[in-house]
């Protein structure tokens, strides 16, 4: 079963109608989308202006895109988690969706036996948006943070409210805590995790200034449960920096295709992967890197 994965679009619809040709030319069963989906800013630049201009996209495109995506292609499942930047994720599965699943710390069992299971958070980042952030673990640092940031309203969930970023992750459980409760399957080495942040210390997690902004919790939950694969994103530069898109943690295959922007001239960008579930080792591919 040929699966095709990339993440971190942004809302970019030139990625999206790549991503779409793609599919019909690598006739992939199953596509999985890791996080920050949708678009990071509104026109205005005004984060009180992020909410209503995300659900926009997914009313107008996103969600046509993937009814486009079942009736013209052989694709049986989409899989997709939110990323940080997609605080209007939740109002994307308003109503369902024919074919689509959210992973949002959800798991899917095929029929052939193999499950998914998708996580969103990442650790603290510098950026404003908190709803998908949370502590990697009590002693794990933190960057510098900014006031205020912004929160999804639980009361008006087309609105952002302010809060303090060091109170508010302070009052959340830990990603640490959050990966204990993820569902558990049958069978470990027949599971593929999307997570959105990349293990830390590997080659997926690396930023300019030779920084590393990976999940330490991520890495110990790899370690520890040994899934056959884990798909990534969150850090788009990671494979241009370190040489490689690709890092076995244990056992595992780990995996963040990063992401390129369409330029002028340049025809291809999209970063992402294909591989058959039931060889992913021998039969990974890069749409862009080698």
């Amino acid at each position: 079963m040929k699966v095709l994965y990339t993440s971190d679009l942004h809302g970019e619809i030139r990625l999206y109608e790549e991503l779409l040709e793609r599919i019909h030319a690598l006739k992939p069963e199953i596509v999985a989308l890791g996080g920050d989906l949708l678009p990071s800013f509104a026109p205005s630049r005004r984060y009180e202006d992020m909410i209503p201009n995300q659900q926009s996209f997914m009313d107008q495109f996103l969600r046509p895109f993937f009814g486009k995506m079942v009736d013209t292609t052989v694709v049986q499942r989409i899989f997709v988690i939110p990323g940080n930047w997609d605080l209007a994720y939740p109002l994307l599965f308003r109503k369902p969706m024919e074919r689509v699943v959210d992973l949002d710390r959800r798991a899917y069992r095929l029929e052939n036996g193999y499950e998914w299971i998708g996580y969103p958070f990442v650790p603290p980042t510098p950026f404003r948006p908190k709803d998908y952030e949370k502590r990697d673990d009590t002693d794990a640092p933190w960057p510098p943070q900014k006031k205020p940031s912004y929160v999804r309203s639980l009361d008006e969930p087309q609105q952002l409210v302010s809060v303090d970023p060091h109170v508010y992750l302070r009052q959340r459980e830990t990603l640490q805590e959050d990966l204990d409760r993820l569902p558990w399957p049958i069978s470990f080495r027949k599971t593929v995790c999307i997570m959105h942040s990349p293990p830390f210390g590997t080659a997926l997690d690396l930023i300019y200034g030779d920084k590393r902004t990976g999940s330490r919790s991520i890495k110990a939950y790899i370690d520890r449960h040994h899934p056959l694969i884990t798909l990534h994103g969150h850090i788009h530069e990671s494979p241009e920096l370190s040489g490689t898109y690709v890092e076995k943690v244990g056992e595992t295959i780990c995996v963040n295709p990063g992401q390129g922007y369409w330029t002028e001239g340049k025809s291809r960008s999209l970063h992402a992967v294909t591989f058959e579930l039931e060889n992913p080792a021998g039969t990974l591919r890069h749409t862009c890197l080698r």
